[in-house]
């Protein structure tokens, strides 16, 4: 059985409620477990066209910087981890994921999910959602992180609601 499991992030900006903030603690929290490497994805995509190659996805090195930061941030914490960036033509992430996730033998793969609606047919982002229907090993989409928000309610008031 593999002891791997495949993280897959993006570069958008890092607040503590981004769901790759999420999905990082709950691959943390899954290898701590188990004692599985963790491997942290970043997917560049490039477009090419009539003026040449152009990078979509983040500015240059923002990418490797949120890999970096995760990775330390796993290995702080007890985690054997470490950081993978791959490219990909526009459109093409879920099947670039899936087959790092393949090369490694990924037990698992693990990506957050950016949705901020509760509409269900938008719950999920295009690659979260191709991921889902393309893969031939567990997904884990694990939801954005609301414990500011938690952590802003007095406990009285969490009491109360839980005595309901």
């Amino acid at each position: 059985m593999s002891k791997n499991i495949l993280l897959a992030v993006d570069a958008a900006p890092r607040d503590p409620a981004r769901h790759d903030v999420a999905a990082a603690a709950m691959a943390r929290d899954l290898s701590r477990d188990t004692g599985d490497h963790v491997i942290v994805l970043h997917v560049h995509e490039f477009a090419v066209g009539r003026f040449g190659r152009l990078q979509v996805d983040c500015g240059d090195g923002e990418g490797e910087g949120v890999v970096e930061t995760i990775v330390s941030d796993l290995r702080a914490a007890g985690v054997s981890a470490e950081g993978e960036i791959r490219e990909t033509h526009v459109g093409h992430i879920a099947t670039a994921i899936l087959s790092e996730a393949e090369e490694h033998d990924a037990r698992i793969v693990v990506l957050g999910s950016s949705s901020r609606t509760d509409l269900p047919r938008l719950l999920l982002g295009s690659v979260a959602s191709r991921l889902l229907h393309m893969a031939a090993r567990p997904v884990l989409i694990v939801p954005r992180s609301d414990a500011p928000a938690r952590a802003a309610q007095p406990l009285a008031a969490t009491t109360a609601a839980g005595e309901r």
